[in-house]
């Protein structure tokens, strides 16, 4: 199961024994790669911190802690985004970030997160700052469904047909 899940993520045994990897950028290579454990307990630790980040966060937009809510939701977010940075590796994920599918949602997911930091902290908006939040989650949950074939397909129908 662990060896699916690797192929899943990129981490298949053929790719770390590419014979085009070879030299300089071998040696290199070879000495910034991090085991596969260590790879998913990065994971879970990135995935936990931004986690705990956004549940601390919602606690004080419950007290009216409005900078604190901005900036621990959006830290939150972009925790929970660099934690598969460790799976796949970075610039595999920066690659799949900006591929021609999911290239709107990336670029909406991180505005928002800024839109949500800077309504915040500079324009101390708190209507503008939550407006911006929920937009951070849907766009966070568009960019989700983009790794999932016809996901975005299906869930558009369901709401086309909720809303009608």
């Amino acid at each position: 199961m662990l060896g699916k899940f690797k192929r899943a993520v990129g981490m298949d045994e053929e790719q770390q024994q590419d014979p085009d990897n070879v030299g300089i950028m071998a040696d290199i290579n070879d000495a910034t790669t991090l085991s596969w454990n260590t790879r998913l307990q990065a994971f879970a630790g990135f995935f936990a911190l931004g986690l705990i980040c956004s549940l601390l966060g919602s606690l004080l937009l419950v007290k009216a802690k409005l900078t604190g809510f901005c900036v621990l939701t959006s830290l939150g977010s972009i925790l929970s985004l660099a934690s598969t940075t460790f799976l796949m590796g970075p610039f595999k994920q920066l690659k799949k970030m900006f591929d021609p599918v999911r290239l709107v949602a990336t670029i909406v997911y991180i505005g928002m997160i800024v839109l949500t930091v800077v309504a915040g902290l500079v324009w101390k908006s708190p209507p503008l700052a939550f407006i911006f939040v929920i937009g951070q989650y849907v766009a966070m949950a568009w960019y989700s469904l983009s790794y999932i074939p016809y996901a975005r397909d299906a869930v558009s129908r369901c709401v086309c047909a909720c809303v009608n």
